[in-house]
């Protein structure tokens, strides 16, 4: 048997710790040390019990959800790769969530506050240049920028990969041994879980799960998912550069062609992208990643015959 530990930043290894119902004071410290107060109950019973078949969902998210006080929804995505929108990713998941509380008939004076945070292994392109780990996102005036249109939106983003450029003065000092923890805790030292229990208490289920092979078989399967994901957006970005490159040397080539021929090449590299498309949806991948690699139009890639 493996005394390897799994990885936390594995989404389903994160969801076993953060989401499963007996954890809630671990999850509850993490949301205090990131959101900066205090909660006395917090309900994991959202989280139902993962099948293998969602594990291997190359285009599913393993999120933590979370309703606080009753008057909170909170849900923590653990995020490995990047994608081209991922601020609209973050706010179409806000949207989601929030709107979920007008399908059940409340109005808007009782819609609860919904909190997203994205803990990320990459730098997000839109917040390069904001040079901490964690930052905090809300609607705010532009000019008046201490004055918050409305506290039911509110962004989290905690960068991981940011953890070796931090300074030594940082002040959310409890978060960042959450961040270490996760980030690598076959090197969490002896004294930041003295000072935290519940981080040592999230390591003992870390230390536990990962000496189970069930266990250690289901992360190794969402691990695949999202390496054949990535291979296949590889693929999808590589084979775009590819097409784009012979479409440029068609085009430098135009002069004593016909028009029919050149509408014919490029009605064939189409076919190719519609191919492609095909072979992503029955693998299960969101429109909005197949958009991203063949530049397919939403309503081309709803209206295909996958049978």
């Amino acid at each position: 048997m493996s005394n390897k530990l799994l990885k936390v930043t594995n989404d389903y290894v994160f969801r076993r710790i953060f989401g499963s119902v007996g954890n809630e004071d671990i999850t509850r410290d993490l949301l205090e040390k990131i959101l900066n107060k205090k909660y006395t109950k917090i309900d994991l019973s959202k989280n139902p019990i993962l099948l293998p078949d969602a594990i291997e969902n190359k285009g599913g998210v393993l999120d933590v959800i979370i309703n606080a006080e009753e008057k909170e929804n909170i849900n923590i995505e653990m995020q490995v790769l990047e994608y081209e929108y991922m601020a609209e990713r973050i706010l179409e998941y806000w949207a989601k969530k929030y709107s979920e509380e007008f399908k059940r008939g409340n109005d808007y004076s009782v819609a609860k506050r919904t909190i997203c945070i994205l803990i990320t292994c990459f730098d997000m392109k839109q917040i390069k240049q904001v040079d901490k780990i964690h930052s905090k996102w809300n609607i705010r005036e532009e000019e008046y920028t201490k004055i918050i249109l409305t506290d039911k939106l509110e962004f989290h983003i905690i960068n991981l990969e940011k953890l070796e450029k931090r300074c030594e003065k940082d002040q959310e000092k409890e978060l960042i041994n959450w961040c270490k923890f996760i980030a690598s805790p076959q090197t969490l030292e002896e004294k930041v879980m003295k000072e935290n229990k519940s981080i040592e208490k999230a390591k003992e289920i870390l230390e536990r799960i990962s000496q189970d092979e069930d266990e250690r078989e289901l992360a190794y399967r969402r691990e695949r998912a999202i390496r054949d994901q990535n291979a296949v957006r590889a693929f999808g970005y590589n084979r775009g550069r590819e097409e784009g490159r012979e479409q440029g040397i068609k085009e430098g080539r135009k002069e004593g062609r016909k028009e029919g021929k050149i509408e014919g090449k490029i009605e064939g590299i189409k076919e190719e992208k519609i191919e492609i498309a095909k072979k992503m949806l029955k693998r299960k991948m969101n429109i909005e990643e197949i958009q991203d690699i063949t530049g397919l139009k939403r309503v081309e890639i709803e209206n295909l015959n996958i049978q």
